[in-house]
């Protein structure tokens, strides 16, 4: 919140430092860019100039010890997350701004690991299946399959979308790749640089499990098919009730 205060533009007439809270994340928006021009998310952490537009609160803010002087503002929120005792990789505070507003995502960590990594930790030890947690991303097998078997291997998100036949990286990764981090399903390579150039993203352990399930379902149905190709037209049909007479048992 400080950072927004000291950074935004106060020439904006009607803008305010906007605080969002949701049940799993604050977003916390601010009139004014970056006031370079540039755009934060396309800047690794470390390399941020610190160009201040408002000096003189800034000082005002440092001598009361609510902020550094060097601008080490956004690197430091990045720092003191990472020493949270329930620290994930995928859930990394985001950075984003546009030339006339500066956003900035901070997750709870506590309610990731209540909502979804316990919950997909159950469910991997039952057998996780996309079935169950396909419905919640609002994704089919047929569209994330191809990506598990690539994510295998640690892949851009420019090879990603090429891949899939998309050109814009960001729509692709805010409809596939988004979801599958906050999933946990999918992680990236450099968590300490989360809009690093070199940045890749990679199957979790719980992705790799998800993938083995549902190899292992496809190779399932796949004997079950050929199985019953070889029966006569007699046995296939007995066969097939008695299936259907199990699905409707469940």
């Amino acid at each position: 919140m400080v950072n927004h205060f000291i950074h935004r533009d106060y020439t904006v007439m009607g803008g305010e430092v906007h605080l969002d809270i949701y049940d799993n994340r604050l977003a916390i928006t601010s009139p004014g860019g970056m006031y370079n021009g540039k755009e934060v998310q396309n800047i690794p952490i470390d390399e941020i100039s610190s160009d201040r537009r408002n000096p003189i609160l800034a000082d005002v803010m440092s001598q009361l010890d609510y902020m550094e002087k060097r601008g080490s503002g956004l690197k430091r929120i990045c720092n003191e997350t990472k020493k949270l005792e329930s620290f994930k990789s995928g859930r990394m505070p985001v950075f984003k701004s546009t030339s006339s507003q500066f956003l900035t995502i901070i997750y709870s960590m506590e309610y990731e690991n209540r909502n979804t990594m316990d919950s997909l930790q159950v469910e991997t030890k039952m057998g996780l299946s996309w079935e169950q947690v396909g419905t919640r991303l609002g994704l089919s097998w047929d569209e994330v399959e191809e990506l598990f078997v690539t994510l295998q291997q640690p892949t851009t998100i420019s090879d990603l979308k090429t891949l899939y036949g998309w050109s814009n990286s960001s729509k692709f990764k805010a409809k596939y790749v988004t979801p599958l981090i906050e999933a946990q399903l999918v992680c990236i390579t450099h968590p300490d640089k989360p809009t690093s150039p070199n940045q890749q993203y990679l199957l979790t352990e719980n992705g790799e499990l998800l993938l083995a399930n549902e190899t292992k379902t496809t190779d399932a149905e796949e004997n079950v098919n050929r199985l019953i190709g070889k029966l006569s037209e007699k046995e296939r049909n007995i066969a097939l009730n008695l299936l259907q007479k199990g699905v409707d048992a469940e």
